[in-house]
């Protein structure tokens, strides 16, 4: 569901076609129009994510964190089939983290290591940019031209919302704020979400400085999240401005497009000669997605057809 209409909170409260409780993005504007805004509450696309890939509560909250700022980043694609990725390359007991999210407001996303030691920066505080280490974030959008747009830049700390902040600084030149938040217990994911706060390039001096004060004194995300705010009301509250806009509300999900059409395509494109070697195997071959863990077995004679189709 999208609200492409201009509303304000009261009225997605009495929509009765929008779940308050369930995840979903917002995106405003405010200050007449001199930031905009997104936030948005991922805690349970987060919670299926551990479902599926099992993964301890660092990987947990470092994968949450990825998932919540590319969903956000995500709102900017026009396309049906636009799609933003970003690739975590770092040197920590994760060793990395690739996510996708498409213009729908849905994700998927992966650890390479899953499961890694579980360390705090202080009691109750996850170590992320302990887990990720030092390496790089590159982000790419593929938006159907000949060549998808690609930035990269080097992790600042290693937890997430500080390093997609100078990546959109650096890499896309928009002065941002991100804050993102994963909250655990000992029963998994309470809680999940995050904002993007970003000014228009013609903001005055003056809304730079206040909106530096606000920022500066806001609680954490998932503070927030778990005294009982919804992404509406975490807007609200920072920008205290009752002529702010909200553009357009999307529920978010996790989503992994995979299928067994899918991977006999990506099967056809390895070429004759591998396809070749895979067919001289009388077992066949098992393909895992690396997203959703699904696996798609193709036999022998099956693979011995395609390549027939490629030699056609």
């Amino acid at each position: 569901m999208s609200l492409n209409n201009s509303i304000k909170q009261n009225d997605i409260d009495e929509d009765p076609t929008f779940s308050p409780e369930g995840d979903y993005i917002v995106r405003a504007t405010a200050k007449k129009g001199m930031i905009r805004a997104f936030a948005c509450r991922t805690t349970n696309l987060c919670r299926e994510a551990v479902r599926i890939h099992g993964l301890s509560p660092v990987a947990a909250a470092a994968l949450g964190r990825l998932m919540s700022g590319v969903l956000m980043l995500g709102q900017d694609l026009k396309n049906d089939n636009d799609t933003i990725t970003a690739i975590v390359r770092g040197d920590g007991a994760l060793g990395g983290m690739t996510v996708v999210g498409t213009a729908q407001a849905g994700v998927r996303g992966y650890c390479h290591n899953p499961v890694v030691e579980t360390t705090y920066h202080k009691p109750g505080k996850l170590d992320v940019g302990q887990a990720v280490g030092g390496g790089t974030l590159t982000v790419i959008k593929d938006m159907g031209l000949k060549e998808p747009y690609m930035g990269k830049v080097e992790l600042v700390s290693g937890e997430i919302a500080e390093d997609l902040t100078y990546y959109l600084a650096v890499s896309e030149q928009v002065p941002s704020a991100v804050a993102l938040g994963v909250s655990m217990s000992s029963e998994g994911i309470t809680h999940s979400g995050g904002m993007i706060i970003q000014l228009m390039p013609d903001a005055p001096n003056d809304l730079i400085d206040w909106l530096e004060q606000r920022l500066g004194g806001f609680p954490e995300i998932s503070y927030l999240m778990e005294e009982g705010f919804n992404p509406h009301q975490i807007l609200d509250l920072l920008f205290g401005d009752p002529d702010i806009v909200y553009h357009q509300t999307t529920p978010c999900s996790y989503s992994c497009p995979c299928s067994r059409e899918r991977m006999e395509r990506n099967l056809m494109t390895l070429g004759t000669e591998d396809l070749r070697h895979l067919a001289a195997d009388p077992s066949g071959i098992e393909l895992e997605c690396h997203f959703c863990d699904r696996r798609y077995n193709f036999s022998q004679n099956e693979i011995e057809e395609m390549l027939v189709g490629l030699q056609e």
